[in-house]
């Protein structure tokens, strides 16, 4: 074992993260004699020879491939991966092997715990934003709606096997998309992980296995304490709130964004609402705008899509009794949760980002 590799044998999930992690897989896998893969078409293509090749005696009865993109993690797309497992005979100790990014861990995710009460399943995710969150942590769903992950459920994979070779396969927009949820690691509880990254563009990190490592840790720690998002978990949602509701609304629009660039913008007006709430130093605000400003381009949006954020915002899962429970930073490096802000304080955030505003 070396600094390259974290594994963790636990339950009800393993790990095993860093480099060599498929070859180390190997003889987990062999215990299932009935496995079954899914893909999107990207992974088909980049992902699925990568996997073969460095796994050559795991054998699987098929492979099902879905339709690439946040739009299509729908209803759709689930009934298809149901009829194919039906097609194939799979029974309930058969395997799935969620082969993807964090469209597939979820979608994936969701059809095998909804097949036949419930299937076991490995998440071997592809990107950086299914290594650092997506496939951790037991939250499957779909959207429904234009709405994000508007139906699903906690379901834990059997294992997740984290190889950063599959990132030699990635577009530069899905790199970015995954440092923005590293970013958020930083923000809200690890200072370290914070200096490694300060000042860098992420094509200048060259030590993505120890970052990754050190970021997958981070949320590991945080679920085996809070599963099923009852306390501590919540801190997750910082930059989601509004992120979210920026995400559906370019999806809505028919001009889908990623995940990581909906974030980011989220994580701007979020730290802003943050410093009104808890008075931190306009110096820490700065610190952490000119971060996210450095690696991800601003949306133009105008004040008039304002209303529609707030309309999209209200149908949020953290919406308790008509009130809308923000993650917050108490300071660079420690999140709170549960935190009520007021609509008036939500809009004028979203209008500090939109105005490109200074701290004051």
């Amino acid at each position: 074992m070396n600094d390259s590799l974290f594994v963790l044998d636990s339950k009800p999930v393993s790990y095993v993260i860093g480099e060599g992690a498929l070859a180390f897989s190997e003889k987990n896998l062999a215990q299932y004699k009935q496995a079954v893969i899914l893909v999107d078409e990207n992974v088909e293509k980049h992902c699925l020879p990568v996997f073969r090749e460095k796994l050559p005696l795991f054998n699987y009865k098929g492979v099902i491939s879905i339709q690439s993109g946040e739009q299509k993690k729908n209803l759709e797309q689930t009934v298809h991966i149901w009829n194919e497992l039906t097609r194939m005979q799979v029974d309930r100790d058969s395997l799935l092997v969620v082969l993807g990014g964090g469209v597939v861990s979820d979608i994936g995710g969701f059809a095998a715990a909804t097949f036949k009460r419930g299937i076991k399943s490995i998440n071997f995710p592809t990107t950086l934003l299914g290594m650092v969150d997506a496939a951790i942590g037991g939250k499957t769903g779909i959207d429904f709606s234009n709405f994000k992950n508007q139906v699903g459920l906690f379901a834990n994979p059997c294992s997740v096997i984290v190889d950063p070779v599959f990132l030699s396969t990635l577009e530069d927009k899905h790199w970015q998309s995954g440092f923005a949820e590293v970013l958020k690691y930083g923000l809200i509880m690890d200072r370290e992980l914070w200096r490694m990254l300060k000042g860098k563009h992420y094509r200048e990190i060259d030590e993505w296995s120890k970052i990754i490592i050190k970021a997958a840790r981070d949320k590991i720690d945080i679920v085996r304490h809070d599963a099923h998002e009852k306390g501590i978990r919540k801190n997750l949602n910082f930059g989601h709130t509004l992120g979210h509701a920026i995400e559906s609304y370019f999806l809505k629009s028919g001009k889908p964004v990623t995940h990581g660039q909906a974030i980011a913008a989220g994580m701007i007006c979020e730290a802003w609402i943050s410093s009104k709430v808890y008075e931190f130093e306009c110096i820490q605000l700065e610190e952490i705008i000119e971060m996210i400003d450095l690696n991800f381009d601003r949306f133009n949006l105008d004040e008039s899509v304002i209303p529609d954020l707030l309309d999209l915002m209200r149908q949020d899962k953290k919406v308790r009794e008509g009130k809308l429970r923000f993650s917050l930073l108490r300071k660079l490096g420690k999140a709170v949760h549960d935190i009520e802000v007021d609509m008036k304080l939500v809009r004028e955030g979203l209008q500090f980002y939109i105005a490109r505003e200074k701290c004051s």
